[in-house]
């Protein structure tokens, strides 16, 4: 059956299944009816698009972690003398970009804005790793839609995962940044994991990882070549 000869109602619950990443006002937009309209429809369903998007990037997290070649991945861990128990991660950020210093992104709607999406970890209370995404999201991205996510890959379910690739981290060792002065002192070497993350073979955003390297232990399957 074509989405034209559905119903408003079942239009609007097919949308929402299909692209919970989808606003409200985008499906009012695509069904033709009021936002009020398209609310009153999914819960009246029990339909949270909320939920719906946590189990999409839950799903979407496993089917990563699933296809990568287990065999040809680095590896990184705490050092014997450090216990994961005392590990703790931060609540989810976010903060604007300069579009300037990432032109290779390219921005997929024209409303979406650069930003930099990130969380800390730590150990015994010393800071050990940030994580990283920058990347165009929806300009109403804000704090509060960030609360309940656990991961910044959660946030890629709404890029669509059969569509993503990765491209091959490019590790480094480096000094902190200025932008990590709260987090590192100037003497720390930081191991620093980039890659770009494509959509249909467009770059869409950078993943960045800082690991504190006197804490961490890498280990790379195979030869090393030089």
């Amino acid at each position: 059956m074509a989405v034209e000869e559905l119903t408003k109602k079942e239009q609007i619950i097919n949308f929402a299944q299909s692209d919970p990443f989808l606003k409200i006002s985008d499906i009012a937009e695509h069904v033709q009816t009021t936002p009020r309209y398209v609310r009153t429809i999914l819960s009246e369903a029990n339909i949270s698009l909320m939920n719906l998007r946590e189990k999409y990037a839950r799903n979407m997290e496993e089917r990563l972690k699933n296809n990568k070649n287990q065999d040809l991945q680095a590896k990184v861990s705490l050092k014997k003398e450090y216990s994961y128990n005392n590990m703790v991660a931060s609540d989810i950020g976010i903060e604007r970009e300069d579009e300037s210093k990432f032109a290779e992104i390219r921005r997929i709607t024209e409303d979406d804005e650069l930003v930099k999406i990130y969380q800390i970890q730590f150990v015994d209370e010393t800071p050990y790793c940030i994580h990283e995404l920058i990347t165009y999201m929806d300009s109403d991205l804000n704090h509060d839609r960030l609360a309940n996510l656990e991961s910044i890959y959660d946030l890629l379910g709404r890029k669509g995962i059969n569509r993503l690739q990765f491209m091959d981290n490019v590790i480094t060792i480096e000094k902190p940044a200025r932008d990590y002065d709260q987090y590192f002192s100037s003497d720390d070497n930081l191991f620093s994991c980039r890659r770009t993350v494509l959509l249909n073979k467009i770059p869409i955003g950078i993943e960045r990882i800082y690991l504190k390297a006197d804490l961490t232990k890498m280990e790379i399957s195979g030869e090393i070549v030089v």
